[in-house]
């Protein structure tokens, strides 16, 4: 159905009663000294965190000026700007600030953001979230449906923040040439049109990624940042996904951060996502398991420290009785996998080496089987032993804290190192949030 908007003009009617009065011809007008307004703590705040830091000016009391006046807006709620602009400076500026350095920022940040409260809308039925203007301005709209605790609300900010600063970041160096050849034939300005299984079956990550290859190198990049490598890979296990073309396009938007601006694209991400997962509930039980984005986790303590002391203690207390199952070849503890191998069953392998004796060296791997029963609901996985091949019988009674560790219900989490450089998952039991482990998540 088409829907219709109509603005109605009265600005003539309005200057002509006002002039009435010969005393009006001495105010000033707005923009030319008439604008000025004490400034209040949000004020300050905006100054201190954004102008003073990064010489970016946040523009948030209403300007129709500044807009298309054909539009229908509205003003921006000023109760809604600091949760919005808290949520841009540390999922957008820091990531960036601590990836690369502020200087950046500093340098290709656009220098205004501009904020509407309400969409504009577009002919055809869409609406406008967000526009860079030449590298000097992003305009961010939406403003007054801002809901910090909704997930997909500030995933919705963070993807048009994103999106916009990708504009202003390939319009100052190009993106690869290669880019846009890879699915030329699909670019249509009827995108909005087109239902979004054709967009995955041509090999784009979105609707909106087909309207123009500018359009679709911002999307990936956006789409890759704000989803997290866990939401980008569940799409790719979906019916469907041109993969092998997704694929390339990621390699690409991998290598240009790298080449062109010295960024960890990957480091990036995982900054965007531990400070998005601070104050939203990620999905992260629909990420990890049979099926999903990650189907096993590799837990070395050794290579990934910060785990819980419980488990730590698990881990410790394993090490020291496997070392005396055979006095001659000593076996070592060297990581454990947790793999799901069926949507009701999970295999733990626990991988150990002779560190003496003819067999020095060689790399066992015995194998604990438990049930799983998912509460889709909870969110958890209940897992029970219920067999060992013969190579974990051998060891069976050397590792039991460490089989125990995972018996009974268990959270999926990510969990972030200090230097947010990598994205890992894990568990947390059920009924103790002390006791967890965490490590390298694996397609």
């Amino acid at each position: 159905m088409k829907k219709h908007f109509f603005l109605i003009i009265a600005f003539a009617a309005v200057m002509l009663s006002a002039c009435k009065k010969s005393d009006d011809l001495d105010k000033p007008l707005v923009g030319l000294g008439g604008d000025k307004w004490v400034k209040t703590p949000l004020d300050n705040w905006l100054f201190a965190t954004f102008t003073q830091p990064y010489n970016l000016e946040v523009k948030y009391r209403f300007d129709g000026s500044e807009l298309d006046p054909t539009k229908t807006l509205v003003p921006p709620d000023s109760a809604k700007v600091r949760p919005l602009m808290e949520t841009v400076n540390s999922a957008w500026i820091q990531p960036y600030v601590m990836e690369k350095n502020a200087d950046f920022i500093k340098m290709y940040s656009p220098k205004q953001y501009m904020l509407v409260g309400s969409v504009e809308y577009n002919t055809g039925g869409t609406v406008k979230l967000g526009e860079a203007e030449g590298g000097y301005r992003v305009t961010l709209y939406n403003v007054n449906n801002f809901n910090k605790s909704s997930r997909a609300n500030v995933q919705q900010v963070l993807k048009t923040i994103h999106h916009e600063f990708t504009h202003i970041l390939h319009q100052t160096v190009i993106y690869p040439k290669d880019f846009p050849l890879l699915t030329g034939g699909g670019y249509t300005a009827d995108w909005n049109n087109q239902p979004l299984t054709d967009a995955y079956t041509l090999g784009f990550i979105s609707q909106y990624a087909r309207a123009a290859p500018e359009e679709d190198f911002a999307e990936m990049v956006s789409m890759m940042l704000t989803l997290g490598r866990g939401g980008y890979e569940t799409i790719m296990k979906q019916t469907g996904v041109n993969v092998g073309i997704l694929r390339k396009k990621e390699a690409i938007v991998v290598g240009y951060f790298r080449q062109t601006w010295g960024i960890d694209f990957t480091g990036l991400q995982t900054k965007v996502q531990k400070d998005f997962n601070s104050y939203s509930n990620p999905p992260v039980f629909s990420h990890i398991g049979f099926g999903k984005a990650f189907t096993s986790i590799v837990i070395n303590p050794a290579l990934v420290g910060g785990q819980s002391d419980n488990f730590n203690n698990a881990w410790e207390t394993s090490k020291a009785a496997l070392l005396k199952v055979d006095a001659t070849t000593q076996f070592t503890l060297e990581s454990i996998n947790v793999v799901f191998n069926s949507a009701t069953t999970m295999q733990l392998k626990v991988n150990y080496r002779s560190a003496a004796g003819p067999g020095a060296g060689t790399l066992a791997t015995g194998t604990f089987t438990y049930s799983v029963v998912a509460n889709t609901a909870a969110e958890t996985y209940t897992f029970a032993l219920t067999g060992a091949d013969a190579t974990a019988n051998t060891i069976a009674a050397a590792v039991k804290p460490l089989t125990d560790f995972f018996s009974g219900a268990q959270k999926t989490k990510y969990f972030y190192g200090p230097d947010a450089k990598v994205e890992f998952g894990g568990f947390e039991k059920a009924n103790d949030a002390t006791s967890f482990t965490f490590g390298t998540l694996n397609l």
